[in-house]
């Protein structure tokens, strides 16, 4: 009897110390990170140069918002109804820009152009709904594309060169004289 007995401790005296090799040679990893010191990172402060850029003049800016009104409507009309998220960016990129655009023209001009800029509106309304069916899908897509022909017929730079404002908003956003009718103060840090 005595014979089963120590077998059975020389069996359990073996598992032990197979466990504690094991147990050792994998290491606890987890705790050791848990209580060993993390060295501080100081962060480093960041210095940005200020540099005052030239004001690009009116005719340079319509353009530039042009040729982006012209990518964005692009990027719409392919990939409308495929994923919403992107649908959303494009249509409001593109009404950004046409605003902009309506922004660097004279009174009458931009009185056109918002009729454009509400019905990009109501596409916008129809897409943030939701889910487009393929109805809704090629509805929109029509309305881009007529609304991408009448733009670019109508609001081209060599039709309505002659309609840009040569005043324009300052770097601070405030508008001048002609785009409000009275007269703004510029910013003290402006002076």
């Amino acid at each position: 009897m005595k014979s089963y007995r120590g077998d059975i401790m020389k069996k359990w005296l073996v598992m032990f110390f197979a466990i504690i090799f094991i147990a050792n040679i994998t290491g606890c990893d987890a705790v050791q990170r848990k209580f060993t010191r993390k060295n501080k990172t100081v962060k480093k402060p960041r210095f940005y140069q200020l540099k005052k850029y030239a004001k690009k003049p009116p005719p340079e800016l319509y353009k530039q918002h042009y040729s982006y009104w012209a990518s964005w409507q692009e990027e719409m009309v392919k990939v409308v109804g495929q994923n919403i998220k992107k649908d959303q960016r494009c249509v409001a990129e593109a009404i950004g820009h046409l605003k902009d655009m309506q922004a660097l023209l004279v009174e009458e001009k931009a009185d056109e152009l918002e009729a454009h800029i509400e019905s990009m509106e109501s596409l916008k309304a129809i897409i943030a709904r939701g889910s487009l069916s393929s109805a809704g899908k090629d509805y929109v897509r029509n309305s881009l594309d007529r609304e991408d022909r009448i733009i670019k017929r109508d609001f081209c730079y060599s039709k309505v060169k002659k309609f840009i404002r040569m005043e324009t908003e300052e770097p601070s956003g405030a508008k001048l004289s002609m785009a409000v009718g009275k007269e703004i103060k510029p910013l003290e840090s402006e002076k």
